[in-house]
């Protein structure tokens, strides 16, 4: 939201609760259980982070196809990091090839 990122928080049956990423950051925000934003508490005491966003975009995006076809992570990698329009921030925070293979196997273990 605004090139911020929330984790979630807490579930109800009517509401998800939402705190910002940053440890430091006592922003937080709820949404009904569709995902409608209802409400917004605090501020941000950080800048917004759109770097952040991306590199989230293309590790879905990884993780999607390494999920669903037998094509090797290292070269579903090089395909989605030529693909993207990613800023110079955005690509110096990009986890190498290794870092995305080794956070497939893992998440696989879970």
């Amino acid at each position: 939201m605004d090139n911020f990122v929330f984790k979630l928080n807490t579930t109800t049956n009517t509401s998800k609760y939402y705190r910002c990423e940053n440890p430091q950051c006592t922003m937080t925000l709820r949404t009904d259980i569709n995902d409608i934003l209802v409400g917004t508490k605090g501020h941000h005491s950080h800048p917004p982070e759109p770097e952040q966003i991306e590199v989230r975009k293309l590790k879905h995006v990884i993780k999607e196809r390494a999920i669903n076809e037998n094509t090797p992570v290292p070269k579903i990698y090089d395909e989605e990091t030529s693909r993207f329009c990613l800023t110079s921030l955005a690509i110096a925070i990009i986890p190498s090839q290794r870092e995305i293979s080794a956070m497939e196997l893992f998440d696989g273990l879970s």
